[in-house]
Protein backbone atom coordinates (compact mmCIF):
# COMPACT_ATOMS: atom_id res chain seq x y z
CA UNK A 1 0.00 0.00 0.00
CA UNK A 2 1.29 3.16 -1.17
CA UNK A 3 1.83 5.24 2.39
CA UNK A 4 4.93 6.46 3.27
CA UNK A 5 5.38 8.85 6.82
CA UNK A 6 9.42 8.83 6.71
CA UNK A 7 12.01 10.30 3.73
CA UNK A 8 13.87 6.66 3.63
CA UNK A 9 10.38 4.83 2.77
CA UNK A 10 9.61 6.81 -0.43
CA UNK A 11 11.04 5.55 -3.07
CA UNK A 12 9.54 7.50 -5.83
CA UNK A 13 9.44 11.41 -6.18
CA UNK A 14 6.37 13.49 -7.63
CA UNK A 15 8.29 13.34 -11.25
CA UNK A 16 7.72 9.82 -11.32
CA UNK A 17 4.42 9.50 -10.74
CA UNK A 18 1.45 9.79 -13.19
CA UNK A 19 0.45 13.30 -14.08
CA UNK A 20 -2.76 14.58 -13.53
CA UNK A 21 -5.13 17.89 -14.32
CA UNK A 22 -4.57 20.84 -11.57
CA UNK A 23 -8.03 21.73 -10.31
CA UNK A 24 -8.94 24.83 -12.13
CA UNK A 25 -12.11 25.54 -10.36
CA UNK A 26 -13.41 26.87 -6.63
CA UNK A 27 -16.53 26.05 -4.93
CA UNK A 28 -16.90 28.58 -1.86
CA UNK A 29 -19.89 28.99 0.69
CA UNK A 30 -22.50 31.50 1.56
CA UNK A 31 -20.35 33.06 5.12
CA UNK A 32 -23.84 34.31 6.20
CA UNK A 33 -24.29 32.55 9.50
CA UNK A 34 -20.12 32.11 9.87
CA UNK A 35 -19.95 32.78 13.81
CA UNK A 36 -17.88 31.85 16.25
CA UNK A 37 -20.29 29.81 18.76
CA UNK A 38 -18.12 26.62 19.94
CA UNK A 39 -13.87 26.06 20.52
CA UNK A 40 -13.29 23.37 17.89
CA UNK A 41 -9.94 24.39 18.08
CA UNK A 42 -7.51 26.76 19.53
CA UNK A 43 -7.89 29.75 18.00
CA UNK A 44 -11.66 30.35 18.57
CA UNK A 45 -10.87 31.47 22.10
CA UNK A 46 -8.89 34.74 23.11
CA UNK A 47 -6.37 34.98 25.68
CA UNK A 48 -8.62 35.29 28.38
CA UNK A 49 -10.34 31.98 27.57
CA UNK A 50 -13.47 33.23 26.06
CA UNK A 51 -14.94 32.61 22.75
CA UNK A 52 -14.22 35.45 19.37
CA UNK A 53 -16.69 37.83 18.80
CA UNK A 54 -17.34 37.80 14.87
CA UNK A 55 -18.30 41.32 13.21
CA UNK A 56 -20.45 39.39 10.53
CA UNK A 57 -20.94 42.39 8.15
CA UNK A 58 -17.01 42.53 8.32
CA UNK A 59 -16.81 38.90 7.51
CA UNK A 60 -19.36 39.45 4.37
CA UNK A 61 -17.26 41.74 2.98
CA UNK A 62 -13.96 39.87 3.49
CA UNK A 63 -15.65 36.83 1.93
CA UNK A 64 -16.77 38.90 -0.94
CA UNK A 65 -13.35 39.99 -1.45
CA UNK A 66 -11.84 36.89 -1.87
CA UNK A 67 -14.43 36.00 -4.27
CA UNK A 68 -14.03 38.59 -6.15
CA UNK A 69 -10.53 38.34 -6.23
CA UNK A 70 -11.11 34.72 -7.91
CA UNK A 71 -13.38 36.10 -10.71
CA UNK A 72 -10.33 38.49 -11.26
CA UNK A 73 -7.72 36.02 -11.96
CA UNK A 74 -10.43 34.06 -14.12
CA UNK A 75 -10.99 31.26 -12.00
CA UNK A 76 -14.59 29.64 -12.28
CA UNK A 77 -16.49 29.93 -9.02
CA UNK A 78 -19.44 27.96 -7.61
CA UNK A 79 -21.47 29.27 -4.91
CA UNK A 80 -22.85 27.07 -2.13
CA UNK A 81 -25.73 28.64 -0.35
CA UNK A 82 -25.91 29.31 3.19
CA UNK A 83 -26.77 26.32 5.69
CA UNK A 84 -29.30 27.31 8.41
CA UNK A 85 -27.37 26.02 11.60
CA UNK A 86 -23.97 25.31 10.66
CA UNK A 87 -21.59 28.15 11.61
CA UNK A 88 -18.65 26.52 10.11
CA UNK A 89 -20.14 25.94 6.65
CA UNK A 90 -18.19 28.96 5.09
CA UNK A 91 -14.82 26.56 5.43
CA UNK A 92 -15.37 24.47 2.27
CA UNK A 93 -12.30 22.92 2.00
CA UNK A 94 -13.10 20.11 4.77
CA UNK A 95 -16.62 18.52 3.93
CA UNK A 96 -14.97 16.80 1.19
CA UNK A 97 -11.46 15.97 -0.86
CA UNK A 98 -11.94 16.47 -4.49
CA UNK A 99 -9.32 14.19 -6.39
CA UNK A 100 -8.50 14.56 -9.86
CA UNK A 101 -7.64 11.28 -12.23
CA UNK A 102 -5.24 10.44 -14.42
CA UNK A 103 -7.55 9.59 -17.19
CA UNK A 104 -8.95 13.37 -16.70
CA UNK A 105 -11.96 11.85 -14.00
CA UNK A 106 -13.03 13.41 -11.23
CA UNK A 107 -14.16 11.78 -7.90
CA UNK A 108 -15.13 13.70 -4.84
CA UNK A 109 -14.16 11.96 -1.50
CA UNK A 110 -16.76 12.42 1.25
CA UNK A 111 -15.69 13.29 4.63
CA UNK A 112 -16.27 12.27 8.41
CA UNK A 113 -16.45 15.70 10.34
CA UNK A 114 -14.85 15.31 13.66
CA UNK A 115 -17.35 17.33 15.44
CA UNK A 116 -21.03 17.14 15.65
CA UNK A 117 -22.07 20.61 14.85
CA UNK A 118 -20.48 20.17 11.03
CA UNK A 119 -21.33 16.71 10.14
CA UNK A 120 -24.86 18.06 8.20
CA UNK A 121 -22.04 20.05 5.97
CA UNK A 122 -21.13 16.86 4.34
CA UNK A 123 -24.76 16.19 2.63
CA UNK A 124 -24.76 19.91 0.85
CA UNK A 125 -21.13 18.58 -0.58
CA UNK A 126 -22.36 15.44 -1.78
CA UNK A 127 -25.39 17.84 -3.73
CA UNK A 128 -23.23 20.03 -5.33
CA UNK A 129 -20.64 17.07 -6.59
CA UNK A 130 -23.81 15.62 -7.91
CA UNK A 131 -24.77 18.42 -9.25
CA UNK A 132 -21.30 18.89 -11.48
CA UNK A 133 -21.03 15.52 -12.32
CA UNK A 134 -17.96 14.20 -9.83
CA UNK A 135 -18.17 10.57 -8.94
CA UNK A 136 -19.03 10.61 -5.09
CA UNK A 137 -16.79 8.19 -3.20
CA UNK A 138 -17.54 7.61 0.43
CA UNK A 139 -14.80 6.50 2.93
CA UNK A 140 -15.67 3.06 4.31
CA UNK A 141 -17.48 2.21 7.74
CA UNK A 142 -14.74 2.13 10.14
CA UNK A 143 -13.33 5.58 8.96
CA UNK A 144 -14.21 8.04 11.64
CA UNK A 145 -12.17 11.00 11.02
CA UNK A 146 -11.74 12.49 7.84
CA UNK A 147 -11.71 16.23 7.02
CA UNK A 148 -11.27 16.66 3.55
CA UNK A 149 -8.85 19.11 1.63
CA UNK A 150 -8.54 20.66 5.37
CA UNK A 151 -6.09 17.57 5.85
CA UNK A 152 -5.33 16.29 2.46
CA UNK A 153 -3.32 18.58 0.45
CA UNK A 154 -3.09 17.56 -3.70
CA UNK A 155 0.35 18.13 -5.36
CA UNK A 156 -0.16 20.25 -8.41
CA UNK A 157 -0.26 18.07 -11.60
CA UNK A 158 0.91 14.72 -10.36
CA UNK A 159 -0.89 12.03 -8.76
CA UNK A 160 0.51 12.07 -5.65
CA UNK A 161 -1.49 13.28 -2.16
CA UNK A 162 0.04 14.75 0.57
CA UNK A 163 -2.29 13.68 3.75
CA UNK A 164 -1.95 14.96 7.12
CA UNK A 165 -2.38 12.33 10.66
CA UNK A 166 -4.11 14.82 13.33
CA UNK A 167 -6.53 15.06 15.64
CA UNK A 168 -9.61 15.55 12.51
CA UNK A 169 -8.20 13.12 10.04
CA UNK A 170 -7.12 9.09 10.78
CA UNK A 171 -4.59 7.19 9.08
CA UNK A 172 -7.16 4.96 7.85
CA UNK A 173 -8.61 7.12 5.80
CA UNK A 174 -5.79 7.83 3.88
CA UNK A 175 -5.29 3.66 3.88
CA UNK A 176 -8.58 3.92 2.52
CA UNK A 177 -7.58 6.21 -0.60
CA UNK A 178 -4.61 4.77 -1.16
CA UNK A 179 -6.39 1.20 -1.49
CA UNK A 180 -8.65 2.82 -3.61
CA UNK A 181 -5.57 3.89 -5.88
CA UNK A 182 -2.65 2.10 -5.77
CA UNK A 183 -0.74 3.90 -8.63
CA UNK A 184 -0.67 7.39 -6.03
CA UNK A 185 1.65 7.63 -3.42
CA UNK A 186 0.15 9.27 -0.27
CA UNK A 187 3.14 11.02 2.17
CA UNK A 188 1.44 11.02 5.53
CA UNK A 189 2.38 13.78 8.47
CA UNK A 190 1.55 13.56 11.96
CA UNK A 191 0.22 16.79 13.25
CA UNK A 192 0.62 17.20 16.42
CA UNK A 193 0.77 21.09 17.02
CA UNK A 194 -2.43 22.57 17.87
CA UNK A 195 -1.76 25.26 16.53
CA UNK A 196 -1.80 23.82 13.42
CA UNK A 197 -4.65 21.23 13.47
CA UNK A 198 -5.46 20.60 9.75
CA UNK A 199 -2.41 20.53 7.02
CA UNK A 200 -3.33 22.55 5.19
CA UNK A 201 -2.80 26.01 8.01
CA UNK A 202 0.66 24.58 7.76
CA UNK A 203 1.25 23.26 3.48
CA UNK A 204 0.81 25.51 0.85
CA UNK A 205 1.83 24.21 -2.84
CA UNK A 206 2.15 26.57 -5.38
CA UNK A 207 2.99 24.32 -8.11
CA UNK A 208 4.39 21.37 -8.71
CA UNK A 209 8.34 22.17 -7.36
CA UNK A 210 7.19 25.16 -4.99
CA UNK A 211 5.43 25.54 -1.68
CA UNK A 212 5.48 27.78 1.34
CA UNK A 213 5.61 25.26 4.62
CA UNK A 214 5.43 25.79 8.30
CA UNK A 215 8.33 23.92 9.60
CA UNK A 216 6.94 24.22 13.37
CA UNK A 217 3.95 21.87 12.39
CA UNK A 218 5.62 18.98 11.25
CA UNK A 219 7.88 16.66 13.45
CA UNK A 220 11.19 15.85 12.03
CA UNK A 221 10.22 13.11 9.78
CA UNK A 222 7.41 14.82 7.82
CA UNK A 223 9.49 18.46 7.44
CA UNK A 224 12.62 16.15 5.77
CA UNK A 225 9.57 14.29 3.12
CA UNK A 226 7.49 17.53 2.55
CA UNK A 227 10.79 19.33 1.55
CA UNK A 228 11.90 16.69 -0.49
CA UNK A 229 8.76 16.52 -2.13
CA UNK A 230 9.11 20.37 -3.13
CA UNK A 231 12.28 21.10 -3.62
CA UNK A 232 12.24 24.94 -3.61
CA UNK A 233 10.49 25.92 -0.88
CA UNK A 234 10.06 28.58 1.61
CA UNK A 235 9.83 28.32 5.75
CA UNK A 236 7.33 30.94 6.70
CA UNK A 237 8.39 33.04 9.71
CA UNK A 238 6.27 32.62 12.84
CA UNK A 239 4.81 35.71 13.16
CA UNK A 240 3.85 35.18 9.57
CA UNK A 241 2.44 31.52 10.00
CA UNK A 242 0.43 33.21 12.70
CA UNK A 243 -1.46 35.03 10.40
CA UNK A 244 -2.13 31.72 8.22
CA UNK A 245 0.52 32.77 5.54
CA UNK A 246 0.81 28.99 5.29
CA UNK A 247 -3.20 28.77 4.18
CA UNK A 248 -2.27 30.36 1.34
CA UNK A 249 -4.03 29.30 -2.07
CA UNK A 250 -2.21 29.22 -5.62
CA UNK A 251 -4.88 28.32 -7.71
CA UNK A 252 -2.94 29.09 -11.35
CA UNK A 253 0.66 28.42 -10.42
CA UNK A 254 1.35 31.97 -10.70
CA UNK A 255 -0.87 34.09 -8.09
CA UNK A 256 -1.11 33.60 -4.51
CA UNK A 257 -3.93 34.29 -2.41
CA UNK A 258 -2.86 35.10 1.12
CA UNK A 259 -3.55 37.05 4.27
CA UNK A 260 -2.27 40.29 3.71
CA UNK A 261 0.23 41.57 6.57
CA UNK A 262 2.64 38.96 5.61
CA UNK A 263 5.82 40.96 3.85
CA UNK A 264 8.33 38.65 4.12
CA UNK A 265 6.57 35.92 2.73
CA UNK A 266 4.99 38.14 -0.11
CA UNK A 267 8.79 39.16 -0.94
CA UNK A 268 10.06 35.97 -1.30
CA UNK A 269 7.09 35.07 -3.55
CA UNK A 270 7.82 38.11 -5.83
CA UNK A 271 11.64 36.98 -5.77
CA UNK A 272 10.53 33.40 -7.07
CA UNK A 273 8.49 34.67 -9.79
CA UNK A 274 4.89 34.53 -8.12
CA UNK A 275 2.35 37.31 -7.69
CA UNK A 276 1.18 37.27 -4.16
CA UNK A 277 -2.40 38.87 -4.03
CA UNK A 278 -3.25 40.13 -0.24
CA UNK A 279 -6.46 39.50 1.10
CA UNK A 280 -7.73 40.85 4.96
CA UNK A 281 -9.18 37.39 6.09
CA UNK A 282 -8.84 38.38 9.84
CA UNK A 283 -12.63 37.54 10.75
CA UNK A 284 -12.30 33.85 9.77
CA UNK A 285 -8.43 33.67 11.78
CA UNK A 286 -10.63 33.88 14.61
CA UNK A 287 -12.38 30.53 13.61
CA UNK A 288 -8.89 29.30 12.57
CA UNK A 289 -8.88 29.38 8.95
CA UNK A 290 -7.89 31.95 5.76
CA UNK A 291 -7.81 31.50 2.09
CA UNK A 292 -7.55 27.77 1.69
CA UNK A 293 -9.98 27.17 3.98
CA UNK A 294 -12.92 29.32 2.54
CA UNK A 295 -12.58 27.42 -0.93
CA UNK A 296 -13.05 24.39 -2.39
CA UNK A 297 -10.74 23.06 -5.20
CA UNK A 298 -12.61 21.32 -7.90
Amino acid sequence: MPLFDRLGSWPRRPQHLPAVARLSRVAMADPSEFDVVEAINVHMKDDAGALRRVDKEKAQAQWQALAIAYRRLGVELALLPALPGHPDFCFAANPSLVLPLPDGSREMWMSRMTHASRVGEVAAHRDFGKQVGLTIREMPAHVLRFEGTGDGILHPGRFLLHGGVSPRTSRAAWAALAQAHPEMDVLLYRMENPKYYHLDTALAPLDEKTALIVPQAFETEGLEMVRAAFPRFFEVPPEEAALFAGNAHCPDGKHVLLQSGCKVTEAWLRANGFEPVPLDTSEFLKSGGSVFCLKLAW
